[in-house]
């Protein structure tokens, strides 16, 4: 009698990088949708880096996630997906950065004016501008009364309303289609880290 092996169906996991400047808002949280228990075996293949920029230019940015992305590679263990994450309050050089990503398949996943616009739209929508990350801080702590950058907040309060973030973040990205305010970089507010999130919770 012969035995034949079964094939192993084990999905191998989507290899993504996640490229980061905030040193905690935005790691926290994507570190947080990693950790889920949920996720974690779907998400063994996420990978979330820092970047420290001295020139504070979106470019810049851009270009790490290039070499870190030709580097994977090299190393025969390319990224399905490579995305940057950026705001406007802290950036410059926006047109050069996302002609430099769109030229090169790398994703961006901008707000404006901050990313604490995306933590926002967890608990509301809102398309009143704001004159900067301040004042969305603000905002957000009336839902988050002692909110600070460096606390994870993902599992108590972010989670729960994950998916109305993810549809205002849907709603935000249309009224701007609709108004017509030109580049993505010049709305406000903005964000489409939904699209990343949505991405992320999908494997």
């Amino acid at each position: 009698m012969t035995y034949r092996h079964k094939r192993s169906t084990l999905k191998i996991p989507d290899r993504i990088l996640i490229l980061c400047e905030g040193e905690r808002t935005e790691p926290i949280y994507f570190k947080a949708i990693k950790a889920d228990k949920m996720k974690v075996n779907k998400l063994s293949g996420l990978r979330i880096e820092l970047h420290k920029t001295k020139k504070n230019t979106a470019k810049e940015l851009v270009e790490e996630a290039i070499s870190l992305k030709h580097e994977a590679i090299r190393e025969r263990n390319a990224y399905n997906e490579v995305w940057v994450v950026v705001d406007r309050d802290n950036y410059t050089k926006h047109h050069e950065a996302f002609t430099r990503a769109n030229a090169t398949n790398i994703k961006i996943a901008f707000s404006s004016t901050c990313f604490e616009f995306w933590l926002l739209l967890h608990f509301e929508y809102s398309a009143r501008p704001f004159h900067d990350c301040d004042s969305v801080i603000a905002k957000l702590k009336t839902h988050i009364p002692n909110y600070e950058k460096d606390v994870d907040y993902y599992e108590e309060l972010l989670k729960p309303n994950i998916n109305i973030a993810i549809d205002n973040g849907k709603k935000i990205i249309a009224h701007c289609n609709q108004t017509g305010q030109g580049n993505i970089w010049e709305h406000n507010p903005y964000t489409d880290v939904g699209i990343l999130v949505e991405k992320l919770l999908s494997l």
